[in-house]
Order: structure tokens, then sequence, then C-alpha cells
């Protein structure tokens, strides 16, 4: 009785364990498909106004299309500093914490 009782309760450890582990993979996934989304909404929009512009003769010229690729590519470097950013300020902010989380441990002992 006592092995039954002992392995129900390291399965239900296990249970817990593996469902809070789930949380950030399910939050990173739910993350990573609203980029994914945005993304092919961003490609569409793109592909919407190409082909409104070669149907309705307002094509851009060579020099319009560059001008257009270079200002998509400075926005979509300002997203990707802000995002660094914004990981920085997390994992400093992490960092201090642990720290002083090391600090009260060491102290307190």
């Amino acid at each position: 009785m006592n092995k039954l009782t002992l392995s129900a309760l390291l399965m239900v450890l296990t249970l817990g364990l593996t469902a809070c582990g789930s949380e950030n993979e399910d939050e990173n996934a739910l993350e990573e498909a609203a980029e994914n989304t945005e993304q092919m909404a961003d490609d569409a929009g793109d592909a919407v106004e190409e082909t409104y512009e070669e149907t309705t003769g307002q094509d851009e010229s060579a020099m319009g299309e560059m001008q257009e690729g270079v200002e998509e590519a400075g926005d979509e470097m300002s997203d990707a500093a802000e995002d660094a950013g914004e990981e920085i300020d997390d994992a400093a902010e992490e960092t201090s914490d642990a720290m002083e989380e090391g600090y009260e441990e060491a102290t307190t002992n």
C-alpha cells in the first residue's frame, strides 16, 4: 500500500511540474504565432499594394521601389532594436533579482 501511495504521489508531482513547465512553452508559441501572423499580414498587404499598382498603371519606378525597400528595412531595424532593448532590460532585471536573492540567502544563513 505504501508503494502504491508513493507512486501516485510521484506521478502527481511529475504531472504538476510538467504542467508548470509547459506554460512558458505555450506563451512562447503564442508569441511566435502572433509574430508570424503579423509578418504574413504585412506580406499580404504588400502583395495587394503591388497588384493594385500594377493593375492601375501606378507602378512605382525602380527608384521608388528602392526607397520603399530602404524605409521597410529601417522600420524592421528599429523594431529589432526596440525588441533587443526590451530583452536586455528584462535580463538585467532578472540578474538583479537573482543577485538580490543570493545576497539575502547568504546574509540570513
